[in-house]
């Protein structure tokens, strides 16, 4: 079979000759081949001349975005200096405010609680402090920062929590101790004190007397010497009309030879509250309050329980 061949005749504006050409049908293959191949190329070199410029684009927006991040961060740093100046004095507060509360300093090893220690290895951080070191260690410094400050809430609010708790069972404790005379000053005096063994102005011998003796006229108010509740109210040997109150923490008073009683068994008092006057029931020879403290049911003298003492011993 003889070869394929084409002829190409080449036809000029004008009159000029036209001329014939030739040609094997081979050479028309490579051609087209050649043609596709440069077609390719030109394809791929225009590809990547996209690919570059999305490159650029997408760099460009993320150094926008660093920049903007970077700013960020100098702000948040600074705001995180702040917090960590007010936490400071919230602390030192707090350490005054456990004092009060009657709690012991916060020991400076727990205050350092979780401060320091190497970071866990991450894919995603190296790549990151590979991709960008000064940003990475930035982001990340703020974070150990923003970690620390929280566990110190975390532990001061434990902290105040406590203090809280104590400082309320202290008050509780303050209104429940027998702090202030029972019967208000003027004309009123101790007319007798606390004594293990003390003459008895009727009875004619001696035996303990474990309270004190305040003279006043009849009448007298007789107030609560702290809060508590009344746990009897009536008449007893020996101590004629009488009052108890018992105030908790182990604290108790008794007010006895009583006019009148102005409470009933189960009522709660508040320190200064009346409850009852001044007479001369039971075994005694003149109006006055015969008045008791007790601790854990034993018998204190009063006198050293009272803040301030007014009245006048005789």
């Amino acid at each position: 079979m003889a070869r394929a061949r084409w002829t190409l005749q080449l036809v000029p504006d004008g009159t000029g000759k036209t001329r014939s050409l030739r040609l094997p049908g081979w050479m028309f293959g490579v051609a087209a081949a050649g043609g596709t191949l440069f077609g390719i190329l030109g394809i791929v070199f225009l590809a990547g001349i996209g690919q570059s410029a999305w490159r650029n684009a997408e760099l460009a927006r993320v150094r926008t975005e660093n920049q903007h991040l970077t700013a960020n961060l100098q702000e948040i740093r600074g705001e995180v200096g702040q917090l960590v100046e007010t936490i400071d004095d919230i602390s030192a507060q707090e350490q005054r405010f456990r004092l009060i509360a009657g709690l012991p300093y916060t020991d400076p090893e727990v205050l350092e609680v979780g401060i320091g220690g190497p970071m866990l290895p991450d894919a995603a951080r190296e790549e990151f402090f590979e991709a960008s070191p000064g940003l990475a260690g930035d982001v990340y410094g703020v974070t150990l920062d923003v970690s620390e400050l929280s566990r110190r809430a975390d532990l001061l609010s434990e902290s105040l929590a406590e203090a809280i708790d104590s400082a309320t069972v202290q008050q509780q404790l303050f209104q429940a101790r027998p702090s202030i005379l029972p019967v208000d000053g003027g004309d009123a005096w101790i007319s007798s004190s606390f004594s293990r063994s003390r003459f008895h102005p009727i009875l004619l011998y001696n035996r303990p007397h474990f309270g004190i003796d305040i003279a006043a006229l009849e009448g007298t108010p007789i107030r609560a010497a702290a809060n508590g509740t009344v746990s009897y109210a009536g008449k007893k040997a020996g101590y004629g009309r009488i009052i108890e109150i018992d105030h908790g923490f182990g604290y108790s008073t008794v007010y006895a030879h009583a006019r009148d009683i102005t409470v009933r068994r189960g009522q709660r008092i508040n320190r200064g509250d009346v409850i009852g006057k001044v007479g001369r029931s039971g075994l005694a020879t003149s109006p006055n309050l015969h008045y008791e403290v007790l601790v854990n049911d034993q018998p204190v003298n009063p006198r050293n329980y009272l803040l301030d003492e007014r009245i006048l011993v005789e």
